[in-house]
């Protein structure tokens, strides 16, 4: 059986049946421990990789499959793991394809109910590809410039903090730990030790690089008040009891604009699209009704209403 369009829409109800078969495998790891001794060249033309009797499955379609589980488009190669992995991939494929092969033996293809679902996922495809790249056009590079001037400015005169901090349950325990470290004891041990903060605590507590607004108000308090070298007595936070140590201070440091200009497009783009959106509601002729048929008043704006600006 040959894909058909409803075929591509149904794909996406009956995938969650399968997603054992394709998100279970711990990719980053086997990338590194099995890749194969020669990584396999790239096909220069799509081919037939499964046929299940006279039903093909293309290379295109598992690559674009395996591509999807990675957003962000940081998918590794997927000829970079060997064949016991690439086989398991295949195998989810597969067992979709057999999956929709039944459903549609049975009629579900013929559903009402589904034929609705369909009908609201291509909805939202269409939509998402539209404003995807309706999103482009709205930004220029002389807005992306723009905004990339107005970060330089903000920070120029603010400072950075290069800090570790243990972290723990109760005050007591802070306190025993800021006099082991003032009576010589070694910060990088006792992080790794006693702070309830794991991820940071496996590295000696370091937090690396941080502005004041990166981090709670109380932390940022007592973290700017150091000097380099210092380390507070415990500051209470909604996380517990912290200790900091203050490793170093610096202006802010500003990457380059071609470093920030991806970011800055996904900034821009929230603003463009919402004031987009807002264009053609506040053109398009909207009425709206209460239960009773009188007509009641719609706002087009997007902009969430705040509780005291209610009337």
């Amino acid at each position: 059986m040959k894909n058909t369009a409803n075929k591509s829409a149904l794909r996406a109800l009956v995938l969650a049946a399968c997603t054992t078969f394709l998100t279970a495998l711990p990719v980053a790891s086997y990338a590194a421990e099995t890749a194969p001794a020669e990584k396999a060249a790239e096909p220069a033309k799509d081919y037939t990789i499964i046929k299940i009797g006279n039903d093909d499955i293309k290379n295109s379609e598992v690559l674009d499959s395996w591509k999807n589980l990675f957003p962000g488009g940081s998918a590794p190669d997927f000829n970079s793991f060997d064949e016991n992995i690439r086989q398991n991939v295949l195998r989810g494929l597969v067992s979709e394809r057999l999956i929709y092969n039944e459903a549609v033996k049975a009629g579900y293809d013929k559903d009402p109910e589904v034929k609705k679902r369909i009908a609201s996922l291509e909805k939202q495809v269409v939509m998402q590809g539209f404003m995807e790249n309706k999103a482009k056009s709205l930004i220029s590079e002389d807005e992306l410039k723009a905004a990339y001037a107005e970060k330089v400015a903000a920070a120029k005169g603010t400072e950075e903090v290069k800090a570790r901090h243990i972290l723990v349950p109760t005050e007591e325990e802070a306190k025993k730990i800021y006099d082991q470290i003032k009576k010589g004891g070694d910060f990088d041990k006792l992080a790794k030790e006693k702070s309830a903060d794991k991820g940071s605590g496996a590295n000696g507590g370091e937090l690396g690089w941080f502005t004041k607004d990166k981090m709670v108000p109380e932390f940022a308090e007592a973290a700017y008040k150091l000097k380099k070298g210092d380390v507070s007595e415990p500051v209470k936070s909604e996380f517990g009891w912290h200790v900091i140590k203050v490793e170093d201070r610096r202006p802010v440091q500003i990457a380059s604009y071609d470093d920030m200009k991806e970011a800055l497009k996904g900034e821009l783009a929230n603003k463009a699209v919402q004031k987009y959106v807002e264009g053609l509601l506040k053109k398009s002729d909207i009425k709206y009704y209460s239960v009773d048929g009188k007509e009641k008043p719609f706002s087009t704006s997007l902009t969430p209403v705040k509780k005291d600006e209610k009337k």
